[in-house]
């Protein structure tokens, strides 16, 4: 289990992170890689009560996942870092 950051994620990338591994069609847990290119994909766009993000929302996300994968690698398990509740 990689460390978490200093303070946590934000609860939207948690809740991202979560809707991805709870996609009953995945095999295996995402990477912190895999969720970064699921939310750049046009379709997949979340917020903590479900609801489309605002662009500048889904830009925070993935720079808030940009420094994740340069801190603890692209292949780090997402999982880790999403809180237990989201």
């Amino acid at each position: 289990m990689a460390p978490r950051p200093p303070g946590g994620i934000s609860a939207e990338l948690s809740a991202a992170i979560r809707a991805l591994a709870n996609d009953p069609q995945r095999m295996q847990p995402p990477t912190l890689e895999e969720v970064r290119t699921d939310l750049q994909q046009a379709g997949l766009e979340w917020s903590r009560n479900g609801e489309l993000l605002h662009p500048q929302d889904r830009t925070s996300l993935l720079i808030e996942l940009d420094s994740l994968i340069s801190q603890y690698g692209a292949d780090a398990a997402a999982l880790d870092f999403a809180s237990r509740k989201s």
